[in-house]
């Protein structure tokens, strides 16, 4: 009667062994949030599901969306700085000054300690 528990027990972590093994960094949120309309942010926090290398981590901000403009092509937003949280688990990208009316893409890309390199965005908007 034990043995077969034991496999079941022993398959099933193998099964689980891989999918954590093969956890990658992802972004589990932002300030603003994805989706969010937001008063003028200065500053854009990203918190990643595990600590990155910070050689790694990399973002961009981007306008793609102007009222009284429909289709223009996305703006970059430059002169920010980037800083990595000491937990290293968090990026704060701090502006100049706080964005203008319209909506934002920030793609951001970062791996963890399995080195891999994952990237995403998110979208949010200025009133």
């Amino acid at each position: 009667m034990r043995l077969p528990s034991l496999a079941l027990a022993a398959a099933a972590l193998g099964l689980a062994a891989p999918q954590i093994a093969a956890a990658h960094t992802q972004l589990v949120s932002s300030s603003p949030a994805a989706n969010a309309t937001v008063a003028a942010p200065t500053r854009i926090e990203l918190r990643f599901n595990e600590a990155v290398i910070g050689a790694t981590a990399r973002a961009e901000i981007a306008m793609t969306g102007m009222p009284g403009m429909a289709s223009h092509a996305p703006m970059p937003i430059t002169g920010f700085t980037a800083q990595m949280g000491k937990d290293r688990k968090s990026m704060t990208l701090q502006l100049r000054r706080g964005l203008t009316v319209g909506t934002y893409r920030v793609t951001w890309a970062a791996a963890g300690a399995d080195t891999h390199r994952m990237s995403g965005n998110f979208t949010f908007t200025v009133r």
